[in-house]
Parts: C-alpha cells; sequence; structure tokens
C-alpha cells in the first residue's frame, strides 16, 4: 500500500526518496548523540512525539520511513504521532540549515571550499531544483521578477527562502499540519485523544498513546534504517 499524499498514492523516489532517507539516517545520529540531553532542538509540534522516548521516536521513525519508500507494506493508520514522525527528518534538516547558516554569518568557515560551509544546503539543493525552482521561476515570470527568488543558489543564506523551500518539500507529502495542533490545555489526557479529534473533525487521529518499546527493538529499527539502501 502506499502513502495517501497530497499528491496522491504513492511512494517516494528517485531525489526526493534518496533525500528523505539521508535526513533520517542523520537524524537518527542527532538523537543517539543527544540522547541524554533535557533540551529537545528538534521539534515537530506534536507534543506525545516530542517527549517521547529516544527508543519510541526510532520505531516511530522506522514506521515513517517504511511507509514513505516501500509499497509493499501495510500503510499505518495515520495519527498525529505518526505523521510527527515522518515530519521529524524534515524538522531536523530545518535546524541544521539555520544552524549551518548562522555559523557562517558569524565567519567560522573562513574557507571558500570547505564542505561543512554548505553541507546542508547542497543536501537538499538537488530536490529544490527539481521539485521547487521550476515553480518559483514559473511564478517569477508571471508576477514580476522577486531578485532573491531568481539568485537563490545551493551557496544562498537567504534563511527564509530556505524554509520556504523545505515547507515546499513538506507539501509534496502532507495534505496539512494537522499534528502541531496542540494538547498542552487539555486537563483530562485520558480524554484528549477523542475530544481534540471531535474538535477538528478527525475522527481517531489524534493520541497521546505511543508504541512500548524496548531496547532491542529500537536497535534493530536503528541498524536497518543506517543500513538502507535504495
Amino acid at each position: 500500500m502506499t502513502w495517501r499524499t497530497s499528491l496522491g498514492e504513492r511512494v517516494l523516489e528517485g531525489v526526493e526518496a534518496s533525500l528523505y532517507l539521508t535526513m533520517t539516517q542523520d537524524a537518527i545520529k542527532y538523537l543517539q548523540e543527544t540522547v541524554d540531553l533535557e533540551e529537545i532542538e528538534v521539534m515537530t509540534g506534536a507534543v506525545a512525539f516530542d517527549f517521547a522516548t529516544f527508543e519510541q521516536k526510532i520505531v516511530l521513525l522506522h514506521t515513517g520511513l517504511t511507509a514513505l519508500l516501500k509499497s509493499e507494506i501495510e500503510l499505518p493508520t495515520l495519527t498525529n504521532t505518526i505523521e510527527a514522525a515522518a515530519y521529524f527528518p524534515f524538522a531536523f534538516l530545518r535546524v541544521r540549515l539555520e544552524d549551518e547558516i548562522l555559523v557562517n554569518r558569524e565567519g567560522w568557515f573562513d574557507q571558500e571550499g570547505d564542505d561543512l560551509k554548505y553541507f546542508y544546503r547542497r543536501l537538499v539543493w538537488s530536490a529544490i531544483e527539481q521539485y521547487v525552482l521550476p515553480k518559483w521561476k514559473e511564478a517569477n515570470e508571471e508576477y514580476g521578477d522577486d531578485e532573491a527568488v531568481a539568485t537563490f543558489s545551493a551557496r544562498s543564506d537567504n534563511l527564509d527562502l530556505w524554509h520556504d523551500a523545505i515547507e515546499e518539500l513538506v507539501d509534496r507529502i502532507f495534505w496539512d499540519r494537522d499534528w502541531m495542533v496542540s494538547s498542552n490545555d487539555f486537563e483530562d489526557l485520558d480524554n484528549v485523544d477523542d475530544s481534540l479529534s471531535e474538535a477538528v473533525g478527525l475522527n481517531d487521529y489524534f493520541t497521546e498513546r505511543l508504541p512500548t518499546v524496548d531496547a532491542n527493538e529500537a536497535t534493530a529499527a536503528v541498524t536497518e534504517i543506517q543500513n538502507w539502501k535504495l
């Protein structure tokens, strides 16, 4: 079965699949390196996912990855936690792009050819060049000459345009950002699932329930993700 994306039922292919897999693998390394830190740097907006354990996040990321890349698996029931997990690699990329551009503005990387200087911008550029720029250039020709768009490149430090470009890539998969609806204000967490779903007209979508995961299951998921080849 295939994911019901905003572009129809499909799995990711080509440049899009390669980017998503690489982002997920990089995000896994980040989670491993920050597992003991109390501060959460990368947030999806879904409270249940963002404050899940390391092991739970890993298994949910694995579920999202396999659903988006393998047409032969059974599609999981989409919930706020599943969609947040599928979105997490983009949230991670957004934070890393921000860090990369802000650090470069401070002049930490003096050598123009330093691979670190444009690492994440180069990582995402092929997908932007294929899926985003043609739309932007067409709009630019029709509605006026936007110099920022016309000169946008893999070496740009225009953070607003990078944010917009990532959102365009996100929009190729997700219809909306329903998982970002917060349940922080609900006093009775036992009833949050039904009441929040009913409030926004999405039956059984919102849940605070997370998978029960042991260390061995998480380790197996990490190994499969890191060894994944397209």
